[in-house]
């Protein structure tokens, strides 16, 4: 109930905040151009009745959550109350931001003697509409950020107000990047657009939009990458997951983008080589946005990858290091086997076009061969390079060998190039019978030999990729079995069994099922422990009764034991467990089963609800989407 009251009262606060500021704006803007006749009028009045309805609703909504908030600290640090404050100063700082670039875009336009009109933001508006903008954001920003600096002085800092804070701060970072990165791309493209009079108009406004978003990104950036990156001090910062999950993104979205530039470029170049003749300025002109764009991604690939490496290095848990580092790595190791599957395809459709001589050089032949070595020059150095050292590293005999044999990431990487080939196989073998049929019962399909060719060489090359991962799996299966088998062994449980433990006896059995090999011994709690050295184990298991209360002769035993403690959660009377689910005894058997196989293996045991490394590829998978999304946005805007 207090949630629903609580989002209600700041998202009206919110809603009219921004219409009697707007609405202020207007006014002002009103005010500035007194002759009050047709769209003057109208902007007026439209600007008095935002006031006249807005600053009523907003004073009652947020001096009631203003009040809450002094009476309640649940309230003062509510996650609700965090979003409001930081969406409000993102509502008003951002068209300071919008404005201010417009006035710095018109100022640039004017000293390039041309018409200030053509601003990439905001056309139709004159300078004072954009100051009054300006102004009137700004003094609306500063009480909110009055506020915020108040809150936290009472907040503590590890509450929701300290997550929204970062999701704003890395939100700025983003936004001034494609800033930045729109700039530099726009000013390379100028730079190797060769110059022509036809196109001086264009060129100069290209100019002038890309010293624009410099001159207002950078210094935007500098101050928000500066910002997050003094925040580091922090250990919560350090070990963010939204902080890592954006590195990962920058630095995926810089290879994706720079491999696709430089293929296409590479394309280009292939083709003159291979006898196309053009001139100087149409071959600039076909890769003057694709080399712009690969050289200004490629810077960031190196920064963020650079910073992303350090991320990962300063992670203490040597396993969590490696398995970060394997992610990224898989990721890129797909995509260079995708493109290099992709290439290969290509050449061999050259091959076979080539040999049945159905096609033209100039039109088709030339064209399809530079585009197949582009692919595969591009593609196969990144697929070998990022797939060698993660087989070399599963090739090793020793732990970390035995952990990259067994990670989730390997074997998602693997299934899933197995499961793509074995669908890709069913679908090729699919049309060829289909139009092998077809030739046979009569019907004669148009280039039957070129489909049924082009079917096969798919088929064969999805056999081939699918047989060396398939075989890749099993070694690894067959490594990771004898390796487990081992370290099963050595690992010694005691298990203490007051018998009549409904669940010591599920844990019996469970582990006879999952882990036969594993070196378990079971002690009758009514029976002398003498001979039973407490060295001679590295784990004991118990239910909760006898750990609240265990005989003297056990709890003297379990003084000298530094091996792990594991128990059970039972039902005992007059006592109750905080944070411990109740579950049946099948349940609990199959999570001992599951901590014993970890300690076992010598995994980490994650003791958070959640599983961290799903959260770091979700933030990952979303961010490559919405990037391209979001880029796109801006680029309609500019």
């Amino acid at each position: 109930m207090k949630t629903v009251r609580r989002l209600y009262f700041y998202a009206v606060s919110l809603i009219s905040l921004e219409v009697v500021l707007w609405g202020l704006i207007g006014l002002v803007r009103s005010i500035l151009n007194p002759t009050i006749v047709g769209s003057s009028a109208s902007r007026l009045a439209q600007a008095l009745s935002l006031i006249l309805v807005g600053v009523p609703v907003f004073l009652i909504h947020w001096s009631t959550a203003q009040r809450n908030s002094r009476e309640s600290m649940e309230e003062h640090s509510s996650g609700i109350r965090a979003f409001f404050l930081y969406a409000s100063l993102a509502f008003t700082l951002f068209p300071v931001v919008q404005n201010g670039f417009r006035l710095v875009n018109q100022l640039i336009l004017t000293i390039l003697k041309m018409s200030p009109q053509l601003t990439m933001l905001n056309r139709g508006q004159n300078w004072s509409d954009n100051l009054v903008a300006i102004v009137m954001n700004g003094i609306i920003a500063y009480y909110f950020i009055r506020i915020v600096g108040k809150d936290w002085e009472t907040v503590n800092p590890d509450d929701e107000l300290s997550n929204k804070r970062r999701i704003y701060r890395y939100a700025w970072v983003i936004y001034s990047l494609v800033m930045v990165v729109a700039g530099i791309q726009q000013i390379l493209q100028y730079i190797i657009t060769p110059y022509q009079s036809t196109v001086k108009f264009s060129n100069t406004v290209l100019f002038s939009n890309s010293i624009t978003l410099l001159l207002v990104g950078a210094p935007l950036y500098y101050f928000s990458w500066q910002t997050a990156q003094k925040s580091l001090v922090e250990t919560r910062e350090r070990t963010s997951l939204m902080r890592l999950g954006l590195l990962y993104v920058l630095s995926l979205a810089g290879v994706i983008t720079v491999l696709s530039s430089g293929g296409i470029v590479l394309k280009n170049i292939l083709e003159i080589v291979l006898g196309y003749k053009t001139t100087l300025y149409n071959f600039l002109n076909n890769i003057k946005i694709p080399l712009s764009l690969g050289i200004s991604l490629g810077g960031v690939w190196a920064y963020f990858g650079y910073w992303l490496n350090q991320s990962i290095t300063k992670v203490p848990d040597a396993p969590r290091r490696s398995g970060l580092k394997r992610f990224y790595f898989y990721i890129l190791s797909a995509i260079g086997l995708v493109a290099t599957f992709i290439g290969v395809s290509l050449l061999l459709t050259f091959i076979i076009d080539s040999l049945l001589g159905i096609s033209e050089w100039s039109t088709s032949l030339r064209p399809g061969l530079a585009s197949a070595l582009a692919v595969v020059l591009v593609s196969l150095p990144l697929w070998w390079l990022t797939w060698k050292p993660m087989q070399q590293e599963a090739l090793r005999d020793d732990d970390n060998g035995d952990h990259a044999r067994r990670s989730l990431m390997r074997r998602i990487y693997l299934f899933a190039v197995l499961f793509a080939c074995v669908i890709g196989g069913m679908i090729a073998t699919g049309s060829s019978l289909y139009i092998i049929l077809r030739k046979l019962l009569g019907d004669n399909p148009f280039n039957f030999l070129q489909t049924l060719l082009n079917d096969l060489q798919l088929l064969i090359l999805f056999i081939l990729v699918g047989y060396y991962h398939g075989i890749t799996l099993r070694n690894d299966g067959r490594k990771a079995a004898e390796t487990l088998e081992k370290l099963h062994a050595d690992y010694s449980v005691l298990l203490f069994d007051p018998g009549s433990s409904e669940t010591i006896q599920a844990i019996r059995l469970e582990l006879e099922k999952q882990l036969p090999k594993l070196n378990t011994s079971i002690h009758l709690v009514e029976q002398p422990l003498a001979g039973i050295s407490p060295e001679s184990f590295r784990a004991v298991l118990m239910p909760g009764n006898l750990a609240i209360d265990p005989p003297k002769a056990i709890s003297k035993w379990l003084a000298g034991f530094e091996g792990t403690k594991i128990v059970t959660a039972t039902l005992v009377e007059n006592w109750e467990w905080i944070g411990v689910e109740t579950i049946s005894a099948e349940k609990t058997a199959k999570k001992a089963a599951q901590l014993l196989r970890q300690l076992a293996e010598g995994q980490e045991i994650n003791r958070q609800p959640g599983p961290s490394g799903w959260l770091i590829a979700f933030y990952i998978i979303l961010g490559l989407i919405l990037t391209p999304m979001l880029i796109s946005i801006i680029a309609n805007l500019f």
